[in-house]
């Protein structure tokens, strides 16, 4: 059965498309099969996946209507990638594609920077995915909260944890600001496997498979 994670942020700036793919790319370390769907208008995923130096497949999946018909079709191809996990990276803006995103995804994880604009972004989403599950009377998707590009050298990002973790959702272990993941992305490719940062990544993915009740 296919897992749909989301990506959700209202805030843009935050590691939504660098999470991604990275925890994309540790799935596939991990034996799983991988697509990820470019839900975004600035299509950074689909671009950085030009250069071919990704093992998994990243396709643009926008959705430019509202129409019942175009989102059933999008909730469809989501849903029919033949693959064990789906990751699809939403807008940042709160269109359509950010509440299908939402609609169709098993768990949505929402980054967050450490910043007071970067928390209170976290806040309105896990508000609009509340909203979402109160009306459709049902408890998925479920939330985690990544805390995303910390710097861990200063008071806000030591703290960061705890302040994320006061919106009452679980929070995920932080993922570190480091050049190399900014410069492995500038090349198509996730953070190498043998390095701190691809460390942080198989976290998340840990945290990502008992949230969806998944063997590790």
């Amino acid at each position: 059965m296919v897992r749909i994670i989301g990506l959700a942020q209202s805030k843009g700036g935050v590691g939504k498309t660098t999470t991604a793919l990275n925890l994309a790319a540790e799935l596939h370390r991990r034996g799983r099969t991988v697509a990820v769907l470019d839900a975004d208008p600035a299509a950074h995923a689909a671009s950085i996946a030009e250069d071919g130096q990704l093992p998994f497949k990243v396709t643009a999946h926008l959705l430019e209507e509202d129409s019942d018909a175009a989102v059933s079709t999008w909730v469809k191809t989501a849903k029919g990638q033949g693959t064990d996990f789906v990751l699809i990276d939403a807008p940042g803006a709160m269109g359509a594609a950010f509440g299908a995103t939402i609609a169709v995804s098993d768990l949505v994880l929402v980054p967050s920077g450490s910043t007071v604009l970067d928390v209170r972004g976290a806040a309105e989403t896990v508000g609009t995915i509340r909203r979402h599950r109160k009306a459709a009377k049902r408890d998925r998707p479920d939330i985690l909260i990544v805390p995303s590009r910390i710097d861990k050298r200063t008071g806000a990002g030591r703290d960061v944890v705890t302040t994320l973790a006061a919106l009452t959702e679980p929070v995920a272990p932080a993922i570190s600001y480091r050049a190399i993941v900014a410069d492995s992305l500038a090349t198509g490719e996730a953070v190498p496997a043998d390095t701190p940062s691809a460390a942080e990544f198989a976290a998340l993915a840990d945290a990502v498979m008992v949230r969806l009740g998944e063997t590790l």
